[in-house]
């Protein structure tokens, strides 16, 4: 009997090894991009563009990597939430949503449709 555990035993720590990665580990599930920060954006009575990203529960956005191409400065951004990050150290972070109003442009530049706006940002580690 005792034979018989020590081989099952020697059997199954070579199938374990043998598998990629942990068998009893448990791999995020992560949202795609446009799930995870819902973009969207109005035109307002006074020409000034409201920006809006609706932020899933468990993801959130770097403040310091939020651009603007195409504006001759950047809007004013509020404040966020402080966050130490394990890859870029201390930061500030938006979570469940940001809105951002961009000024009034001249009218050859005044719709945001397709007009870039890079942004970074990240999930806290969770499984499903």
């Amino acid at each position: 009997m005792r034979h018989l555990f020590t081989f099952l035993l020697v059997v199954f720590a070579g199938f374990a090894q043998a598998a990629p990665g942990n068998p009893f580990e448990t791999k995020p599930d992560f949202l795609p991009v446009g799930k995870a920060f819902t973009f969207t954006s109005e035109r307002l009575e006074s020409g000034e563009t409201q920006l809006y990203w609706q932020i899933a529960d468990g993801y959130y956005l770097y403040k310091q990597r939020m651009k603007f191409e195409g504006l001759a400065e950047q809007p004013a951004l509020p404040q966020g939430e402080a966050h130490s990050d394990e890859f870029f150290g201390e930061q500030e972070v938006y979570r469940q949503g940001l809105e951002v109003k961009i000024p009034a442009v001249p009218p050859v530049r005044s719709s945001w449709a397709g007009r870039a706006a890079p942004m970074r940002g990240c999930a806290t580690r969770r499984s499903r």
